[in-house]
Formats: C-alpha cells, structure tokens, sequence
C-alpha cells in the first residue's frame, strides 16, 4: 500500500505544476464486460489514477476543486454487487486510504459537477468519462456545459508522465519485488521444460511460479515461441512442441503490488545451442551488454537504440548476414529486417509506462525507428527495459519489395538457409543510476555456459 504523505504530494505537485485553475477529472476507468457470461476482463486502473490514490477501484473518480481541494468519488457496493463479487474495497476502507480532502459515494459525483457547471475543466486518466460518461453514473456533458480545456488536458497527462518517469525509493522496491518474482519464473521454465511439452505448458509453469512469488498477476500476456513461432514478437503460446533442436523465446514478466517486470530470455531445448543459435544469440547478448553499458543520465534513448542496431548490422556483417558498412545499413534500415522493434520502453505501473516520447517528439515512420517506444533523454531512478532481438521473420524475408530494395544488402541465400530458425531476444529490467546503470533481473541466467549448464543439469534430473 502506499504511504499516504506519498500520495499526498504526488497529488500537490501536480496541482502546483499543472498551470491550469480549474476542475480537473481523473479517472480510474471501468471493467469491459466479456461477451455472453455475466463476466468482465481483468480490471487494470489507468496507472496516472493508481499513481495519485494507490487504489484500484473500478468507477473511481479522482477530482481536484482548486479551492477545496482534491475529492475521492468511489462506489459503494449493494447487497446484490457482494452477493456476486463481494465486499471489494467498501466505504470505510477507500475512504482513508488516499489521504484525499473529501472521499465521497460516486451517486454525489453528478451533484458535485453540477454546483461546478461552466468552470474550464481537465481530464486525465482514462478518457472513458468523457466519451461514455453513463458508464460512472454521468448524464450527458452536455447537460453538464462543461468547458472542458482539452490542451490543459493534454498538459495535464503530459506532467503525470513527467512525474511517474521518475521511481521514488519504494517504486524501486515494488520493481525490485516484481523482477524477483519474474525470475522465479523464468528459472523454472529453463528447468522443467521439456522435449513435448508445450508452449502452452511453458507459460502455465512460468505463471504459477510468478503467482507463488508473491505476484498478483502477470504484467502482460506470457509470450512464448518456440521453433518458427519464436519470430512472431507478441506471439500468445500455442499447442506447439517442444523439440529438440528447437530454442524457445519466452517474454513474461511478474507484476507485483502495480508495478511491472518485463523480462525476455532463449534457451535451448536439448540443451545446448547449436550452429548459428549460438553466433546469433552471442551477437544479440553482445549488443544488449553493451547498450546496457552505455544507459546513464543525459542519454538520448534514440541514441542507445542506434548505436545498438549498428552494432548489431556490424555482426551481422561479421557473420554473412548482411552486405557493406553497418553505419549505412543503419541508415538503409536493412539491419530492421532482422531487428524490427525499438530497443526498450519506460516500465513502471505500465508495461509501456508514463510516455516513453518526449512531448514535442513525434514518432518516426521510418522502417528502422516506427517502433521505437521510447524518445528521450534518460535521467537518475527511470527504469528502462533493454531488450534487442534477431528473428528471421517470413513477413519480412519474403517480401518480394523489400528482397528487391535489400538485394545489395543481405545474402539472401544465407538468408533463405535459416528458415524456420524462429527468433532470440534478451530483455532486462534497466534502472538508471547516477553513474550508469543497474540491472534489476540480472539474476535470470542469460550467458550461454550459464544457460546451457542448467539445461543441461535440468534435462538429466
């Protein structure tokens, strides 16, 4: 639970700096039911609602008088909510726990903005109030008039990202918490997987032992490819085999009291890298070790993220992969058709946490940079994640347009030789420091001989 002093001045720091005297709306956002049961999907509070209350109440409302001060609306559940759901978190606990001016029932919300009808207003947190307002309680604005300031909205999220970029010493902490949890995870997928197991299989061994970590949830949905399905980046686990010969790319990461861990880890099926798993997966390690060696305060992410897809055009160079100076392939963005994605994000109380582009930036189109997810400098105590990849990806190798525009560039015969070959990412939880960086999730094996030692123990027990 947070400390409430803590939410208390994360709230009159927003006030003070927001540049805006008015009305300003935050909301937590409502469960989205789940068609035909009497269900809803797992409910995630808007992260700038849970970083100014530590509350995850669905239909909560935080809102800021600038003369009487900040108000909690939250429900109050009825007899028939407990019959089904239970208790929740009732009045009496909501009530003290922000450390809000006033803690009201949402039924006070549409009186409370009535008394406040025409004051300019901003809106923060999920945006779902505005555009479906009967989902917490609310009439139509326009029986409301209010006059809402939508760049003073704008403003408004872009100082909440400012703000929750930086990690306060039990942020920290609560990270440190989920990174440990994933770890856990992670180990026991490297142990107790198996030639005909599942990817499937894998996630549940992972999950369970996030779940006996201490996790209340996992911080995403599990990924788990193993073979060909290891090049599909966001790929959700299937009924596929484990075989031998096989490397599987997990990416799961624990979430533990709000906070997300984002872990990504190879490994070998038989226990042992082979051929060019084992080139490839070195030059992917290579690169990540060194961007993590070069993350400290005043570094331009964009930056670390090119300087790591030269690198990686360099070995790719090196191993017959590609064609010329890698300093030019990066400029050709040749070096995307095998690393397509951006080399991390912010990570906090969202995967993709608290504005990873600097208001101002806008994002590139270009093939080499249109998923980069972070542009900015890093500062002292933001936790990145750094995780670049190598796949072979059909969607991309096969593209008549793109074999014709790379012809000079890439050995496609090489190429076509590792069809199949699936994909390899390493990824770790990065926070920086005054003088560099430090590696959350560095407990989770990732060099080869340590890889390979325990799956090798791990196959012979």
């Amino acid at each position: 639970m947070d400390d409430v002093s803590l939410l208390a001045s994360r709230r009159d720091e927003l006030a003070r700096s927001a540049a805006f005297h008015g009305v300003v709306l935050v909301a937590a956002g409502q469960p989205l039911p789940i068609a035909g049961t009497d269900q809803s999907h797992e409910f995630h509070a808007h992260p700038d609602h849970r970083y100014l209350t530590g509350l995850e109440q669905p239909g909560a409302v935080l809102a800021l008088d600038p003369f009487e001060g900040w108000q909690l609306f939250a429900p109050v559940r009825g007899i028939e909510d407990r019959v089904w759901e239970g208790d929740g978190v009732r009045r009496e606990g909501w009530a003290g726990r922000p450390g809000v001016d006033h803690a009201r029932p949402v039924a006070q919300r549409g009186g409370w903005l009535e008394r406040r009808r025409g004051e300019p207003m901003a809106i923060a947190g999920n945006d779902d109030i505005l555009h479906r307002p009967e989902r917490y309680g609310l009439s139509t604005w326009e029986t409301l008039e209010p006059d809402i300031h939508f760049e003073a909205s704008a403003r408004l999220a872009e100082r909440l990202a400012e703000l929750r970029r930086t990690k306060d010493t039990g942020e920290i902490a609560r990270m440190q918490g989920a990174a440990d949890a994933s770890l856990r995870g992670h180990v026991a997928a490297m142990r107790l997987a198996r030639p005909g197991m599942t990817e499937r299989q894998v996630e549940v061994e992972i999950e369970a032992e996030f779940f006996r970590a201490g996790a209340q949830r996992t911080a995403y949905g599990s990924i788990v490819g193993s073979g060909p399905n290891g090049a599909i980046l966001h790929i959700a686990p299937t009924g596929r085999v484990l075989r031998e010969g096989d490397i599987v790319m997990v990416d799961a990461g624990a979430e533990m009291d709000g906070y997300a861990s984002d872990v990504s880890r190879t490994w070998p099926v038989s226990g042992r890298f082979e051929g060019a798993q084992r080139d490839l997966y070195q030059l992917v390690l290579n690169v990540q070790e060194a961007a993590i060696a070069g993350a400290r305060p005043g570094k331009e992410y964009r930056e670390l993220h090119l300087e790591a897809c030269e690198r990686m055009a360099r070995g790719l160079v090196d191993l017959g992969i590609l064609r010329g100076d890698p300093a030019s392939l990066v400029e050709r963005d040749a070096h995307a058709l095998f690393f397509p994605h951006g080399l991390g994000h912010m990570l906090g109380l969202a995967t993709h946490d608290a504005g990873g582009c600097l208001a101002g930036r806008a994002p590139s189109d270009r093939f080499g940079l249109k998923w980069l997810r972070a542009d900015l400098p890093l500062q002292e105590n933001y936790v990145v994640t750094i995780e670049p990849g190598f796949y072979v990806i059909d969607a991309l190798l096969r593209d008549p347009v793109r074999r014709e525009r790379y012809r000079d560039a890439v050995n496609w015969e090489r190429v076509d030789a590792l069809a199949g070959f699936g994909g390899i990412r390493i990824e770790d939880d990065v926070r920086i420091t005054a003088g560099g960086a430090e590696v959350l999730t560095a407990a989770i094996p990732k060099q080869i001989a340590a890889i390979e030692a325990f799956r090798e123990e791990a196959l012979q027990s």
